[in-house]
């Protein structure tokens, strides 16, 4: 179906995979060109082709933000059990610990103060976490705090309740999972998630039924232990066993990335080792444009062309 497939994140329920491809594709060119791989140009000019959907396809997108829609109404707004609201909120209190104790300084000035309106029975930021009320509902009333979490201006409850809904859903587990597996095949050669999307990636990767030679994922939520992790299938997390290469991009700002080297949480029975990039450049922090532009990630693209 596609030799390279994307997965996007949360907050995308007003958005179309031709939307999503067009948003993706072009930020990706850039990362192939900013690689430095001797077959870059080519390998662009293959990816940048792939934009038109009259083209056999090289790359195409695995959406399913139109899962969260109310089946209904062509709204925005998402339901959720009250399981999944109150994972929300933990999830929020997590994000907003570790961006306190991050090395931007206004980020962390920024986040310990919500994390004090969230609870404020409690002082300064060492052991609210998910303690935290109302983490949610403060992230929602800071635009700037939003805005650098996410990578964008997002309704923070409502869409981290996206991943909540998807750890604790089996019939919207399993719908987006579908929207994965139909787009892979023999021709596969990469996959390519960010955020909630490296989540339905590692998981699409663990019952592949041929070897992926690439699987990358930017802005991973995939270490968060209080909230993702324990809850991720199978369990004991592992590595995918038929990825022959892992490549994992978290931007040091990046406080969705809480464990930016996951080698640790999913080891390799085979003495594999996930490639763990850092980038220092100046793209908002989880944004998956500047994800795709990274040279890591251009890398392993132009690598999977080029076998």
């Amino acid at each position: 179906m596609a030799q390279i497939v994307l997965i996007h994140g949360i907050g995308q329920q007003g958005s179309t995979v031709e939307e999503q491809e067009a948003e993706w594709l072009p930020s990706l060119v850039k990362g192939v060109l900013a690689s430095g791989h001797p077959n870059a140009a080519a390998v662009a000019a293959r990816v940048a082709a792939s934009t038109d959907r009259n083209c056999p396809s090289l790359a195409r997108m695995a959406f399913y933000g139109d899962l969260y829609l109310p089946t209904d109404t062509q709204g925005d707004e998402v339901s959720a059990s009250p399981a999944a609201e109150a994972l929300a909120e933990a999830f929020a209190a997590a994000l907003l610990a570790h961006a306190a104790v991050s090395g931007d300084p206004r980020l962390a000035a920024e986040a310990a103060n919500a994390l004090r309106q969230a609870d404020p029975g409690r002082d300064g930021v060492q052991g609210l976490g998910a303690r935290a009320r109302g983490a949610a509902a403060v992230l929602d009333g800071n635009a700037w705090l939003t805005t650098r979490i996410f990578g964008a201006l997002q309704k923070a409850k409502q869409d981290l309740v996206q991943v909540t809904r998807y750890l604790t859903e089996n019939d919207l587990r399993a719908a987006v999972q579908a929207r994965v597996t139909a787009l892979l095949d023999d021709d596969t050669q990469l996959v390519i998630g960010h955020s909630l999307g490296t989540v339905v990636a590692w998981e699409a990767c663990q019952v592949l039924g041929r070897p992926l030679p690439i699987l990358v994922t930017l802005g991973s939520p995939l270490g968060l232990d209080n909230v993702v992790y324990p809850r991720l299938r199978p369990q004991p997390p592992t590595w995918p066993p038929l990825v022959r290469r892992w490549v994992n991009v978290a931007h040091p700002d990046d406080v969705v990335a809480v464990e930016p080297d996951l080698g640790r949480l999913f080891p390799s029975p085979n003495g594999l080792t996930i490639e763990s990039h850092t980038p220092r450049s100046k793209h908002e922090h989880h944004a998956a444009a500047g994800y795709l532009g990274e040279q890591a990630t251009g890398r392993a693209v132009a690598d999977a062309l080029s076998g």
